[in-house]
């Protein structure tokens, strides 16, 4: 753990499910001490979402690793002030109940700065905190359709889809890390209060297709693997799987052509440029997918990698975590997918397994200042629970 940026840093996570305890899981595998608190019996919702590995569910042990969890009733005014001690032990506060709880439980900015002037303090919400959605649950489905994102994802037929993993959540949990950073290389030792949520992540990943939006007056379409811009691009049969072809430029689809064997595609009127291609779109797909189906995947690869095409097979998981790219990367640890970055040439390290629940609730309240005897009555009073 030597070297790593947050190291000696302590962040209390009152988060639950997947954006928040992904933001705080960046921070601990950037080096912080993350404390967990997780309400008394089942604890973080995500830990009741299977599959489950070896007894612990597979969405709780990927972003929860090396945290230390303390079971805490924050509803009792004992367990409110427990973890308010511990929040004047750490610099990082996250939370995301829904708007206005918070404050309910005592919890807000204004109640963690008393105790940490200098804290940084997360709020991570399904709508913000402000407008006529703020008081609305969130989940990352319903936010990537109210937000747009879902309304260009899919099939041209109109076969909407959600994007296959929790992007809005994830997103939002890379947003809310970043933003302490940003806090933090600021510093000034006074308390910073950054608000983040699905919605505008949402709104974010949409980009271009805003500005798309402004400049044509049309919505954006859900494309497949197709792409708006360009031709030929998305997935094509092959004897054996399918490829993604991502051809950008008139350049490329004359190499593409080339290694295909059919070089005077690339002279034809109807192909000879990106906007002759778009438009003839269908029939040039029709053409490149019959070229590509009579051999196997890997060999379409291969040959058209040697011709510098854009290309890449479609891959299963199974295939990914065999992929000797994969390999070379060193991203897997244990069966976790560690930090997309390295310091120094070295990724910092998986920090080990996620923990039980209240698991370290004892030591959390030592930090807190508590002694042994005020330990043991906030167990023995259903306040706290060791595990």
């Amino acid at each position: 753990m030597m070297g790593l940026p947050l190291l000696g840093l302590r962040v209390c996570d009152v988060t639950t499910n997947i954006a928040g305890p992904y933001a705080t899981m960046i921070l601990g595998d950037l080096g912080a001490e993350v404390w967990k608190v997780e309400r008394l019996g089942g604890g973080d919702d995500a830990r009741g979402m299977g599959p489950f590995l070896d007894g612990v569910s597979c969405y709780f042990q990927a972003i929860n690793r090396g945290k230390r969890s303390a079971a805490i009733d924050v509803r009792r005014p004992e367990g409110r002030a427990a973890v308010l001690a511990m929040a004047a032990q750490c610099r990082i506060f996250v939370e995301n109940f829904r708007h206005g709880k918070a404050d309910e439980l005592g919890l807000g900015f204004e109640h963690v700065r008393a105790v940490r002037p200098d804290v940084v303090y997360v709020s991570l919400s399904a709508y913000g905190q402000c407008g006529p959605s703020a008081d609305l649950p969130g989940y990352d489905a319903i936010v990537q359709a109210r937000s747009g994102l879902m309304s260009v994802n899919g099939t041209p037929d109109g076969g909407l889809a959600r994007v296959g993993v929790s992007i809005l959540d994830m997103g939002s949990g890379i947003w809310s890390a970043l933003a302490v950073l940003a806090a933090l290389l600021q510093g000034g030792g006074q308390a910073r209060r950054i608000d983040t949520s699905l919605y505008e992540t949402g709104l974010s990943w949409l980009a271009y297709h805003v500005l798309y939006q402004q400049a044509t007056g049309r919505d954006p379409a859900p494309q497949g693997t197709r792409h708006a811009a360009f031709a030929p691009y998305g997935d094509f049969p092959c004897a054996d799987g399918r490829l993604l072809l991502g051809i950008s430029n008139d350049r490329q689809f004359a190499r593409l052509c080339e290694a295909l064997g059919r070089p005077g595609l690339a002279a034809d009127e109807r192909f000879a440029t990106n906007p002759a291609r778009l438009a003839n779109r269908a029939t040039l797909d029709g053409i490149i997918g019959g070229l590509l189906e009579v051999r196997p995947a890997a060999e379409w690869e291969a040959a058209l990698v040697a011709a510098d095409v854009p290309v890449g097979r479609v891959q299963a998981v199974s295939q990914v975590l065999a992929d000797p790219q994969t390999d070379a990367l060193g991203i897997l640890a244990g069966g976790l997918v560690g930090l997309p970055l390295s310091l120094d040439g070295a990724r910092p390290p998986v920090p080990g397994r996620a923990p039980v629940l209240g698991e370290h609730t004892r030591s959390a309240l030592r930090m807190a200042g508590y002694d042994a005897a005020a330990i043991a009555g906030l167990i023995a009073g259903g306040v706290a629970q060791a595990g």
